[in-house]
């Protein structure tokens, strides 16, 4: 193998472990694509290889920002799926103000997105 060859196979290497490294299939656009009923198979093709996996339960996960999904499956179809996130918590529902008792303001919530097979 000449010295040319080799340095263009590494140059190509590289370049595709670069490529590989910053695509994150995980976003919640391709999540909103997920439905009840599809295959284990097809869910992966989607988000990409889960975070976590259970007997019938997938967890996809993104650190910064911080975003979650947990995708249950019954008899290898999305039974189930959940959407979890921080950034978008200003002005949701969930997001409850308490009171402590020194009088210090605890900030509480949980966003989810749901849907369930009946």
């Amino acid at each position: 193998m000449t010295r040319r060859t080799l340095t263009c196979l590494i140059a190509i290497a590289m370049m595709a472990a670069f490529f590989s490294a910053g695509c994150n299939k995980f976003t919640r656009p391709r999540y909103e694509t997920i439905y009840v009923g599809q295959d284990q198979f097809e869910v992966e093709k989607t988000l990409g290889k889960p975070y976590a996996t259970f007997s019938d339960e997938w967890i996809y996960e993104n650190e910064k920002p911080f975003y979650k999904a947990i995708i249950k499956f019954q008899g290898g179809k999305v039974s189930h799926k959940a959407w979890y996130d921080t950034q978008q918590m200003d002005d949701h529902p969930d997001l409850q103000d308490t009171e402590d008792v020194e009088g210090e303001t605890t900030i509480t919530y949980e966003r989810s997105t749901e849907m369930v097979v009946e």
